[in-house]
C-alpha cells in the first residue's frame, strides 16, 4: 500500500466511518454472503465497505448508501485497520486480534457474522474470543461458543442466532428451478472437492472418477475456486485425463460463480469436508458421499475441535443422512447402493433444516439486527 496511499484510504474512510455500518471483507469470495445484507442494510443506512481483493465484484456497487474501497493488506493496510474508528464494524474474517486482522481501539463494537451452516469445531483456535458478538445459524453454533466461553473462562458475548445470507439466494433459485427440472432419471455425480488440507484429492491415492465412470455415472467435476489458483496441477491431471469422457459417458468441468446448476442437474455429490456438502443435503435433499468426516481429529492444536468434546452439528447431519467413504472398497460398495436411485432420508434433513434460523430468508433479520445495533451504539 506504501504510506501515499495509506493516507489517501485514511482520508477516504473518515468521510464514511461515522455514519455507516464498516464491513471488512476479504473479497469477492465472500459475495454471495455480503451482498444479500448490503442489500438490506442500505435501505435504511449507509454502508462503508472495505476489502481486501481488487477484483472484488462489490466495488463496483452503485448506491448512493453504499461507499466502497479497496486496500492492501500488507503493513500499512493492517495498520490502518489496526486504528479505524467507526461505531460498528461486522465481518466474516474470522480470528480477530489473533491473525493478521487486529481489533482498533476506536471501533465500539465487532461483530463476526457466520457465512456457513457448519458447527464451529473446524475454525483456528480462538476464531472468536475478541468478538463482542456473533451472529449464528442456529443454537448449535451459540452451544458451542458458550461451551468455549465456560472452558476457557472468557467473557461471555452476545450471540444471536439469525440465519446465514448466502442461503436466502440457493433458497429462492433452487426452488424456483426445480419446479421445471426432472432429473429422475438423472445419474450424474457432481464431484467438488474443497482444497489445500481438506482437498479429497490430496488424501486418498485411488482415482473417485475412475470408480464413479465404472459405477455408470456422468460426472460434473466442480473444484474449489481456490483450486483454480493454487492447484491447478491437480486439476490439469484430471482433465487431461477425462475431458472427452469415458466410455460413452459425459464429462463437465464447472467454474461457474455459482454452483446451483450443477447442484440441480446432478443427482449425488462427492466431497470431504466442504460447504457444499451441507448446501447440497439441505437445499437439494438429495444424498451425498462424504469422505471420512474425522479425518482431522487427530491434528492437534490447530481447531476449537480439540475444546470441544462432542460431535459438530453439520458430522451428525452427515452421518444421518449420507454416505460415508475411507477406503476404495468403501466407495465401490456405496456406488452399488446408490445407482438404484432410492433416497429415503428427506424426513431426517427436515429435522437439521429445522435447526437454522430462518431458513430460506434470514438477510432482512440479520440486517435489522445489525441497524438496531449501530443505532444503540
Amino acid at each position: 500500500m506504501g504510506l501515499i496511499n495509506f493516507i489517501r484510504s485514511n482520508k477516504y474512510i473518515k468521510k464514511y466511518n461515522t455514519n455507516s455500518i464498516i464491513i471488512f471483507s476479504e473479497g469477492n469470495i465472500y459475495y454471495t454472503t455480503n451482498k444479500p445484507i448490503i442489500d438490506e442494510l442500505i435501505k435504511k443506512i449507509d454502508v462503508l465497505y472495505i476489502t481486501i481483493d481488487k477484483d472484488d465484484k462489490l466495488l463496483t456497487y452503485n448506491n448512493d448508501r453504499f461507499h466502497s474501497i479497496y486496500i492492501e493488506f500488507d503493513f500499512w493496510g493492517q495498520l490502518l485497520m489496526a486504528t479505524i474508528q467507526g461505531r460498528l464494524l461486522i465481518t466474516t474474517t474470522p480470528s480477530l486480534h489473533v491473525l493478521a486482522l487486529k481489533k482498533s481501539p476506536n471501533i465500539k463494537h465487532y461483530s463476526y457474522f457466520m457465512h456457513a451452516p457448519g458447527d464451529i469445531h473446524y475454525y483456528q483456535k480462538h476464531s472468536f474470543d475478541y468478538f463482542d458478538s456473533i451472529v449464528c445459524v442456529g443454537d448449535y453454533q451459540i452451544k458451542s461458543l458458550e461451551y468455549l466461553e465456560n472452558k476457557r473462562k472468557m467473557k461471555i458475548k452476545e450471540k444471536i442466532s439469525l440465519g446465514f445470507s448466502y442461503g436466502d439466494k440457493y433458497y429462492k433459485e433452487i426452488t424456483q428451478l426445480t419446479k421445471h427440472t426432472d432429473n429422475k432419471e438423472l445419474k450424474t455425480i457432481l464431484i467438488a472437492p474443497s482444497w489445500g488440507n481438506n482437498n479429497i484429492l490430496n488424501k486418498i491415492d485411488y482415482d473417485i472418477f475412475e470408480i464413479a465412470f465404472n459405477a455408470g455415472f456422468n460426472i460434473i467435476y466442480r473444484p474449489h475456486p481456490m483450486s483454480l489458483n493454487y492447484e491447478k496441477k491437480i486439476i490439469d491431471s484430471i482433465l487431461n485425463k477425462y475431458i472427452n469422457g469415458f466410455n460413452n459417458l459425459k464429462f463437465t468441468f464447472d467454474t461457474a460463480h455459482s454452483g446451483i446448476n450443477s447442484i440441480l442437474n446432478s443427482s449425488v455429490l462427492l466431497s470431504g469436508l466442504s460447504g457444499i456438502v451441507s448446501d447440497y443435503i439441505l437445499f437439494a435433499q438429495k444424498p451425498a458421499i462424504v469422505y471420512d468426516i474425522h479425518s482431522n481429529k487427530n491434528i492437534k492444536n490447530i481447531f476449537e475441535n480439540d475444546d470441544l468434546d462432542y460431535i459438530p452439528w453439520n458430522f451428525r447431519m452427515f452421518e444421518d443422512t449420507s454416505y460415508i467413504f475411507k477406503t476404495r472398497d468403501d466407495l465401490v460398495q456405496i456406488f452399488n447402493r446408490i445407482s438404484s436411485g432410492n433416497y429415503d432420508k428427506k424426513n431426517i434433513i427436515s429435522k437439521y433444516i429445522s435447526d437454522i434460523a430462518n431458513f430460506g430468508s434470514s438477510s432482512k433479520r440479520i440486517a435489522q439486527y445489525y441497524i438496531a445495533k449501530f443505532h444503540a451504539l
